[in-house]
């Protein structure tokens, strides 16, 4: 039977989030429109929630994309889906991914060099949601992380098992889940 239990409360990710909305806001605070790339599904939350934090001097363009190196899951297939990566001519910009984790690092790594090659940004950072450095099989270092938390499998607010879970408010750990 899968049990859940409380790494951090929604109070503790909302206050988090407020702390990095005002890290990113002083270093965004003269930079000309700036570009917002959530990484879905698993960044939705944490999108909202962040850019909702977030002040610069002109209104911030937010678009999407849909990376995956998880599938059903609970461990990375070391191969990066890319099903939908549509973006508009952002060249030249101030580019901020905001992704939901960093695990492999492989997911991450693929899309930053993407945005490099595609569109040359000003400047080019990352915003994660959860950082899980002992599990890195590639070098990547996030800008600004919301958590770093140990090796273990965690759902809720926007992360999932095989699209459950992404509703929670607070993140926990799943345990008691047999993959099949």
């Amino acid at each position: 039977m899968a049990t859940i239990r409380e790494i951090y409360s929604a109070q503790t990710i909302q206050d988090r989030i407020h702390e990095l909305g005002k890290e990113i806001s002083h270093d965004y605070a003269e930079h000309e429109k700036p570009v917002v790339i959530g990484v879905m599904k698993g960044a939705f939350c944490f999108l909202a929630d962040l850019v909702r934090n977030i002040s610069a001097k002109d209104p911030l363009q937010i678009e999407f994309v849909r990376l995956s190196s998880y599938g059903a899951g609970k461990e990375s297939s070391g191969h990066v889906q890319a099903p939908w990566l549509d973006l508009p001519d952002i060249r030249d910009r101030h580019i901020l991914v905001v992704e939901d984790i960093i695990d492999s690092g492989r997911t991450a790594k693929f899309f930053l060099e993407y945005l490099k090659d595609q569109f040359s940004p000003k400047t080019l950072k990352m915003a994660v949601f959860l950082d899980k450095p002992s599990r890195r099989v590639v070098p990547c270092q996030p800008d600004y992380t919301g958590f770093s938390i140990n090796d273990l499998f965690v759902v809720g607010y926007g992360l999932d098992y095989a699209e459950n879970y992404r509703e929670l408010p607070f993140l926990g750990e799943l345990s008691g889940i047999e993959e099949g």
